[in-house]
């Protein structure tokens, strides 16, 4: 199918680059509306190939219908087509080295957005004319267009997230505290309070013990929230960090760049939520049962000291 007429993704997409299926790469086509097509070879393809696939620019360019190639970006730098880079169509590809964006863009002008740097393809593959660089769009942003302001959205993002995850491991530590201590208050009466309590004292405790039981599930919601939700490193954290130091601190651009902000700014939102709902958890949940359980058990102890000053007067 021709570029031109395509539809952008939805999400990644298969590409095959053989009439049979057997070798094809994942693609997802004018992200953010913009006359490109991101491209990832499988892990497991180089894994299955032993690190060598006859894998080209030029054979993905034709896959993907592109009839206008402006261009590619290979491990996050732009290569213009012109007379001097028209060899590289031709060369297989490499894996990427480890913590190297693997992502692959072609650049097309089919549909006239862009300044043309080739003519269109033929069965014979592609031509050139030799010309000059011309700006061109970097990842989702259009030519020309700055990129600091969201380098340092994203920067400024991380920092207020990197503060509230100190004040959420603080508040953890908390919930492993209330925790022990919930523990500790929910049990059976001892001999001696069961003897002074009577039946409206026993009935509140099991109430209470109930109310014990519940903040304590609360509390270990909490927790597994912290451990294995979506901002832990089994989440979502390792992806942003990743991205921080990747791109972001040395101000690489990158495909996606616009959407990232989006997703530290939802990251962000995130972080927040899991510690209110811990605060939330901690003061209330924990205060309250913690609260019931003494006062019942605070009622029960004075009918104790009561109980043993009338046997002693009894005594005497």
């Amino acid at each position: 199918m021709s570029f031109a007429i395509r539809q952008p993704s939805v999400g990644w997409e298969p590409v095959p680059l053989t009439a049979d299926g057997t070798l094809a790469v994942w693609g997802w086509f004018k992200p953010q509306a913009v006359n490109s097509v991101a491209l990832q070879i499988p892990v497991e393809a180089w894994q299955a190939a032993g690190g060598s696939l006859p894998i080209t620019v030029r054979l993905m360019a034709c896959a993907t219908g592109i009839g206008l190639l402006q261009g590619w970006t290979l491990l996050g730098q732009f290569y213009p087509l012109n007379e001097q880079t028209a060899p590289l169509l031709d060369v297989p590809l490499l894996p990427p080295p480890a913590g190297v964006d693997p992502a692959i863009i072609l650049w097309s002008g089919d549909v006239g957005a862009m300044p043309m740097l080739a003519p269109m393809l033929d069965s014979s593959g592609f031509s050139y004319e030799p010309t000059q660089p011309v700006a061109v769009p970097v990842g989702d942003l259009l030519a020309g267009e700055d990129p600091a302001p969201m380098f340092e959205a994203i920067a400024s993002l991380w920092q207020t997230i990197q503060h509230m995850e100190t004040d959420v491991r603080r508040v953890r530590g908390q919930l492993e505290q209330a925790t022990s201590k919930l523990a500790s208050l929910n049990r059976d009466l001892k001999p001696e309070e069961h003897l002074a309590a009577d039946n409206a004292d026993k009935k509140d405790w099991q109430d209470a013990r109930r109310w014990l039981r519940d903040a304590s599930a609360v509390l270990a919601k909490s927790i597994k929230q912290i451990d294995t939700g979506i901002i832990s490193g089994a989440g979502q954290r390792h992806r942003f960090a990743d991205i921080i130091q990747q791109y972001v601190e040395p101000r690489r651009l990158f495909p996606g760049l616009k959407q990232a902000v989006i997703d530290f700014e939802m990251h962000h939102r995130t972080v927040k939520n899991v510690l209110m709902a811990a605060q939330a958890a901690l003061n209330k949940g924990s205060a309250d049962g913690e609260r019931r359980a003494n006062t019942v058990l605070n009622r029960i102890a004075a009918k104790m000291r009561q109980r043993r000053s009338n046997t002693r007067g009894t005594n005497a």
